[in-house]
């Protein structure tokens, strides 16, 4: 499991770094600024994410306004986080070299068939597909948890939300590829700090 520090501004990047996260993500649709200026570190992967309003993030423009504005990034990515409604510019994200983190954020937990049929289309286009839903009870956790851990090839699970709270822990233990943590400033309802989520893969291990 991989720490993925996601920032709303770009002032943190540097304390961020040292934090010992994995990866930061950048949430672009959250600020303005170059990305020359911007990806300054080396020693620490970046992750772009130009989040749409659909999902929970500021972004309202169409597809293409949204390769615009992300392909100047894909110089210094490891991963561009691509939703669906994007997805027909993930080959031109993979041939300059930047995997793609293909993504969904849901409003509630589908049933087991609807997750598995969500994994596959995401893959489709993605490397790693990420699917973030939101649990309403212990079942709903237990079938994200469940697709998890049969899963086969890389995946990225979490869930939002403040109640079960505690399944961004347990998605990592059940084999999610990346946790999702804030340093100050959360960009999902529920999100560990660094700090707190470090502290418990440590106790844990």
């Amino acid at each position: 499991m991989k720490t993925v520090v996601a920032l709303t501004r770009p002032a943190d990047i540097d304390a961020a770094a040292d934090s010992g996260a994995d990866y930061i993500e950048l949430r672009i649709d959250l600020f303005n600024a170059e990305p020359k200026e911007v990806c300054q570190r080396d020693d620490v992967p970046f992750i772009i994410t130009l989040r749409s309003s659909a999902e929970g993030g500021k972004f309202t423009g169409s597809p293409a306004e949204w390769w615009k504005i992300v392909e100047p990034w894909c110089l210094y990515a490891a991963y561009i986080d691509i939703e669906q409604r994007f997805s027909a510019y993930a080959h031109e994200v993979q041939t300059r070299g930047v995997g793609v983190i293909a993504s969904l954020h849901l409003p509630d937990t589908p049933d087991t068939d609807t997750l598995y049929a969500c994994e596959k289309s995401l893959r489709a286009y993605g490397d790693i597909p990420k699917i973030i839903t939101t649990p309403h009870s212990k079942e709903d956790l237990l079938r994200l948890l469940a697709i998890t851990a049969a899963t086969e090839g890389p995946v990225s699970t979490g869930t939002m939300g403040t109640e079960l709270r505690f399944g961004r822990v347990l998605t990592g233990l059940f084999g999610s590829e990346m946790v999702y943590c804030h340093f100050g400033t959360p960009t999902a309802e529920g999100q560990y700090h660094i700090e707190e989520m470090r502290e418990i893969i440590r106790l844990l291990e």
